[in-house]
């Protein structure tokens, strides 16, 4: 908390401390779901990306991007895990170059991102849609690099196979799709209803899960933000237990650009393993495990995840 409050004093030449730590201390303790928005936008622009929308097929697409595509330096599009959203990239994107072209986009009914009643969510389905949102924002204009965790590097892999001719390479972190665990036993630890299932959550999802605990007030901010999206966010498992394996099963050996594997040696939520099964049915598949990390590279070891994302782009693009 003490972070938080920490500009409060700025406004003491202008008499209003107190009412600003008022302030501070009815939203974190009313409201605190609005601190995690704050440091959300914050994130947003300290990275420099912009934050904007598109229709797709009546559909509000909400995606953040930063720079302008250049030659020889392949755009980099960013698809986030389940129950996630874009601005989870932020914190490994501050340690790639300013230069680079790149998008984070929400996937269907995530962050700014809609999802129907009558939406078909099948993982199919799901691919069509977003190679809809890549045409309507003009990405197919050239071949792109194409980077997934979790649920959205299954997406990533599957997308790279589906459309070779756009995608240049393909970056996989912790994907899901290969050796997955049983759905029902990750749809109660990611789809969590109370602060003590979140801690739970977290101690799965960090490798030192303890440690990145935040306080109760901030876990009840967090829970406040997931609640209305926890029945879309079932109807999506119950989707996706249809296919469990599907990057595994019908697209890793069709994947045609260059890919790179990142796994934490620690998840507890995918099994490292399974990065062997695609080092070895990937026909151009290179593999980076890191110690000291569980599902979340980009988060959890944000400097390294992005100079092993930074050598696989220089070892790729060598222009």
């Amino acid at each position: 908390m003490d972070v938080l409050l920490a500009p409060a004093p700025v406004l003491l030449a202008g008499g209003s401390t107190l009412v600003s730590v008022a302030a501070a201390l009815f939203v974190y303790y009313l409201r605190p779901a609005y601190i995690l928005i704050l440091l959300r936008w914050y994130n947003v622009w300290k990275t420099g990306f912009k934050i904007k929308f598109v229709n797709v097929a009546g559909r509000q697409f909400g995606y953040m991007e930063r720079g302008e595509p250049q030659e020889g330096e392949p755009s980099i599009l960013f698809l986030h895990g389940f129950t996630d959203r874009k601005e989870t990239w932020c914190e490994m994107i501050k340690y790639l170059p300013g230069h680079l072209h790149m998008i984070a986009v929400d996937l269907p009914g995530h962050g700014d991102t809609e999802i129907k009643p009558q939406d078909d969510l099948s993982f199919k389905n799901g691919l069509v849609i977003l190679h809809q949102f890549v045409g309507a924002i003009g990405l197919d204009h050239e071949q792109f690099h194409i980077v997934g965790i979790s649920m959205g590097g299954a997406i990533a892999g599957c997308y790279a196979a589906s459309h070779p001719e756009e995608v240049s390479a393909v970056t996989l972190m912790c994907p899901a799709g290969v050796r997955t665990p049983p759905l029902e036993q990750l749809g109660s630890l990611l789809i969590p209803e109370s602060t003590a299932a979140i801690k739970e959550m977290l101690s799965k999802v960090f490798y030192n899960g303890q440690a990145a605990e935040p306080p109760e007030m901030i876990l009840e901010g967090l829970l406040e933000l997931r609640r209305p999206r926890n029945d879309s966010y079932r109807k999506m498992l119950a989707e996706s237990k249809k296919t469990p394996n599907i990057l595994e099963n019908e697209y890793m050996d069709k994947i045609t650009a260059p890919t790179q594997v990142i796994w934490g040696m620690h998840d507890q939520i995918l099994p490292p393993s399974a990065a062997a099964v695609l080092e070895k049915g990937v026909p151009n598949c290179r593999v980076d495990m890191l110690e000291r990390c569980g599902h979340v590279p980009g988060f959890e070891r944000p400097r390294k995840t992005a100079s092993l994302l930074i050598r696989f782009r220089k070892s790729v693009f060598k222009s």
